[in-house]
């Protein structure tokens, strides 16, 4: 791990990367990498293909329940890095995390619900 890094320990960035695609929408949380990655979580299991970059981004946590849709692409996010080992969800284990504000994130309007929500009954 880089002084650079660890100096960024606690402080507000920007940080631009891809959203990892997962079969699952993961619900609070999502990880982002510096190339585009995507998981197949059911036939794979733990072997995934997540780069050692990838960080570990959590929304605000009166947001933890939303779920995180895939954005294509990529996206810059905003908010309080934290260096260190840390066990997640589902016991992935992480050494950097994004942790973000409550105004990064918006819930879906019900035109964007019905369309999640089909797309996940006729995925293939």
């Amino acid at each position: 791990m880089s002084d650079t890094l660890k100096r960024a320990d606690g402080k507000t960035i920007i940080l631009t990367g891809y959203m990892v695609q997962q079969e699952t929408p993961a619900v609070g949380h999502f990880m982002l990498t510096p190339r585009p990655v995507q998981m197949s979580e059911h036939s794979d299991g733990e072997a995934d293909d997540l780069p050692p970059s990838a960080v570990l981004v959590y929304l605000d946590p009166a947001q933890k329940d939303w779920v995180v849709t895939y954005s294509r692409g990529l996206v810059s996010l905003t908010g309080v890095l934290k260096v260190g080992r840390h066990e997640g969800p589902y016991g992935r284990i992480s050494w950097v995390q994004l942790q973000l504000g409550q105004d990064a994130a918006r819930g879906m309007n019900p035109v964007e619900q019905a369309s999640y929500l089909h797309n996940l009954q006729h995925k293939h």
